[in-house]
C-alpha cells in the first residue's frame, strides 16, 4: 500500500483484505512460480515471499490505483480474450495462480476458475479474493458477489478443492466502508458534492483506523472474502 493508501476512503477494507490474504498464504504457503491474473499493479506481490517467479497478466489499459505502489503486468491479455476467455499459457505452466479482486468482474466465473486450474500444475494452489458488501465499481464490468458457499460450488465445478476461506470485516467494517465509499463517489462527481465530501471525510478517516481492532464485530455481515483452492494431483 502506498502512503496515499493510509488516507484512502477504502483503507479499512484493503487493510482487512491484506490481513486475510496474509493469513491465507501463511496457512497454505506457495513456492516456485505464480501467475497473477488481472494483476493490475501487483499490489500483493510482497505477501508471497516464497514465490521466486511472480508474473502478472492484465489488459493493456489496466486500472491504475494510486492507493497502491507502482507495478505493472508482465503480459497483456490477447485481443480475443473477451471472446474466448482463454489465458495465453500452456497447461500446467505455473506452480500456482492468483486472481485478486477479479472474479466479480468476470462474466463467466466457472470459465475463469477452469482457466486458472488449467494453467496450474497438479497440487498447485489458486489464491482468490473478492468483495461481498461493497459499492459498485468499474462499471459496467461489475457482475457478481459470492458467498463462501457459492465459491465452494464454483470451485468444485472447476475441479478444484477448497483449502480454506477467510471472511473479512463485520457489521462495523461494512457500515464504515459504505459511508466512506459514498464520500469517495461524491468527491469524484465534483462540484458542491465534492466540497461536502471533503468536509465530512476527516472524522471517517480517523474512524477507519480506530475501528481496525473492532472490525470483526457482527461477523455474519461480510465485507470481503479470501480463499485458497487446490488443483488435485
Amino acid at each position: 500500500m502506498s502512503p496515499r493508501g493510509w488516507i484512502s476512503p477504502y483503507f479499512l477494507t484493503r487493510h482487512l483484505q491484506r490481513r486475510a490474504l496474509r493469513r491465507a498464504v501463511d496457512a497454505a504457503p506457495a513456492s516456485g512460480s505464480l501467475i497473477d491474473v488481472g494483476c493490475g499493479q501487483k499490489p500483493h506481490r510482497d505477501l508471497f515471499v516464497g514465490i521466486s517467479r511472480y508474473e502478472g497478466i492484465d489488459f493493456d489499459r489496466y486500472s491504475i490505483n494510486k492507493d497502491f505502489t507502482a507495478g505493472k503486468p508482465d503480459f497483456a491479455f490477447p485481443s480475443d480474450y473477451t471472446r474466448t476467455w482463454t489465458l495465453p499459457f500452456a497447461d500446467a505452466s505455473y506452480d500456482h495462480a492468483a486472481a485478486l479482486e477479479v472474479l466479480e468482474h468476470h462474466p463467466d466465473p466457472v470459465r475463469a476458475l477452469a482457466e486458472l486450474a488449467r494453467v496450474v500444475r497438479p497440487g498447485g494452489q489458486v489464491y482468490l479474493s473478492w468483495p461481498f458488501i461493497f459499492p459498485l465499481h468499474e462499471e459496467p464490468h461489475d457482475f457478481f458477489r459470492y458467498t463462501h458457499h457459492a465459491m465452494t460450488r464454483l470451485a468444485q465445478g472447476a475441479g478444484l478443492e477448497v483449502v480454506g476461506q477467510w471472511r473479512t470485516g463485520g457489521t462495523v467494517a461494512v457500515v464504515i466502508t459504505l459511508v466512506t465509499g459514498q464520500l469517495a463517489i461524491a468527491n469524484e462527481r465534483g462540484g458542491f458534492r465534492r466540497l461536502l465530501a471533503l468536509a465530512a471525510y476527516p472524522p471517517f478517516l480517523v474512524l477507519q483506523h480506530l475501528m481496525v481492532p473492532f472490525a470483526h464485530l457482527g461477523s455474519e455481515t461480510v465485507l470481503s472474502y479470501v480463499a485458497v483452492l487446490r488443483k488435485p494431483h
